[in-house]
């Protein structure tokens, strides 16, 4: 199958979670016209009473209601610029197809980087929600703030920005796939999904399975659908057909014990691995080891109490993401990381 269709897939699988983020996206755009409508009103000249109705204009003193509106609808220029850009940076990922969830990887470039780079251009929606909330107070910096606007990393976000993580689909090479270096971004509700292309290691996501995280090797797209439930973070890598990579998932919300998290479908031989670029035959084969010694202990290993409260109810918030996002992104902004 074709890498283009098998991202496609992917995308599809994961519909809820970019549906959820540009729900809350568009909300944000919403509100932040809104208020550059309301900022836009000139001094001293307050919204006319009379487009309150009758009785308000009859009981309601002009120059008393201006001095309720001048000094609250009033931006320094740099400060309404700011807000102005602020919208079109959110407008901008409001009015991107799907493709803008999709990080492609040329050969020999670093994983984690790209990871990064992607994220980046998502975390926007952050960065831009900040800027405008530190416009509309006055407290902007435009040389320090502006940047936030292009590119906003996932080390600059809050711990409530993680955990409203926008999902990534990466299209990587097999030969770039060190799947160590991405342990840095599972956190909060970060969902990543690797679509790997060409000769790969067989079962290098084994080194990302920690308690709390979701982790899911496979061959079938239809198995990603399972991401877009789990409230906490998750890694997949979905692999061609006929590559000889392990499949097996780690599912914290199965049970709290290793044996109920952990299921291995398929184990490659040891003496078939081959050096893939610079991962060494040796390095699969520690990758292949560890996987095995997961299932056999699982097996046999009590039930552990979970270090994260997503791992044994996959999470105790109802609320839909979309909502909690949107809520937050203008309202709850955590400024004191930028103040």
């Amino acid at each position: 199958m074709p890498s283009e269709q098998r991202v496609d897939l992917v995308l599809s699988a994961l519909q809820g979670s970019l549906e959820g983020f540009r729900s809350a996206v568009a909300r944000a755009v919403d509100e932040v016209r809104a208020e550059l409508e309301r900022r836009r009103q000139p001094a001293g000249v307050p919204p006319d009473p009379q487009a309150l109705g009758a009785l308000a204009s009859r009981i309601m003193d002009p120059g008393r209601f201006a001095g309720l509106f001048a000094e609250d609808s009033l931006l320094d220029p740099e400060a309404y610029a700011l807000l102005e850009q602020a919208h079109e940076a959110l407008a901008s990922l409001d009015a991107a197809d799907d493709r803008m969830f999709v990080e492609s990887i040329p050969e020999g470039a670093s994983l984690r980087d790209a990871v990064e780079a992607g994220l980046g251009r998502l975390g926007v929606a952050f960065g831009a929600a900040r800027v405008a909330e530190l416009a509309r107070e006055g407290r902007h910096r435009t040389n320090g703030h502006a940047g936030h606007l292009s590119h906003f990393p996932p080390p600059s976000w809050n711990r409530a920005e993680r955990g409203l993580a926008p999902p990534l689909v990466v299209e990587t090479p097999g030969a770039t796939l060190r799947a160590g270096a991405l342990a840095e971004f599972l956190d909060g509700a970060q969902k990543l999904v690797l679509v790997v292309q060409g000769a790969a290691p067989p079962a290098p996501l084994v080194r990302l399975i920690t308690p709390g995280v979701l982790v899911v090797q496979t061959k079938e797209p239809e198995e990603l659908g399972r991401l877009a439930d789990f409230e906490g973070p998750a890694v997949a890598a979905l692999f061609p057909e006929g590559s000889g990579a392990a499949c097996f998932t780690h599912d914290p919300s199965a049970g709290t014990g290793l044996a109920e998290r952990m299921a291995v479908e398929e184990l490659p031989e040891v003496s078939d691995l081959r050096p893939v670029g610079a991962i060494s035959a040796a390095q699969q084969a520690e990758e292949l080891a560890q996987l095995a010694s997961l299932s056999r202990v699982g097996a046999a290993a009590p039930a552990a109490p979970s270090t994260n409260g997503h791992a044994a109810s996959g999470g105790g918030d109802s609320a839909r993401p979309a909502d909690r996002l949107a809520a937050w992104l203008l309202r709850q902004a955590n400024l004191r990381d930028l103040g």
